[in-house]
């Protein structure tokens, strides 16, 4: 018979707004939010990301990158500019401040990070990230 307590669905979804919810509040001091830290790190990795790209790799809509953007502009994190060669697409760059406050913010996510996982093996984590890659496969299959 099914059971939703022991539905991997039930408790992915637990584990994940546990951890969302304890990282946004860890970040409260810095005045940042973790989609505005997700942000930062992907410009930062990726100079000139196009905004479609950052939506994708933030797995959120792009009307919300645009907001978002919209917001982190007005606080000096970053700017938007055409792309040369087309003209349709965006490219985000950080600031000075904004590469500043990801430079700040890298490790506490590695601390965060080594956090969440202690007492976890090497192994149980890559097995547990690799079962979880198949899921989402699994589910892609069909969109």
């Amino acid at each position: 018979m099914f059971d939703l307590n022991d539905c991997i669905c039930f408790i992915t979804n637990t584990a994940s707004k546990k951890i969302i919810d304890e990282f946004n509040n860890r970040l409260e001091n810095s005045g940042t939010t973790r989609v505005q830290w997700m942000a930062l790190y992907f410009i930062g990795e990726k100079d000139g990301i196009i905004q479609k790209e950052l939506s994708q790799k933030m797995n959120v809509q792009e009307s919300s990158i645009a907001r978002l953007m919209d917001r982190m502009e007005k606080e000096n994190l970053c700017y938007r500019i055409r792309d040369v060669k087309d003209r349709r697409i965006t490219r985000v760059r950080l600031t000075p401040l904004g590469e500043t406050l990801r430079e700040e913010l890298l490790p506490f996510g590695q601390s965060f990070h080594n956090e969440a996982t202690q007492n976890i093996s090497q192994e149980e984590l890559s097995i547990f990230k690799e079962v979880l890659n198949k899921m989402v496969r699994n589910l892609s299959k069909n969109n």
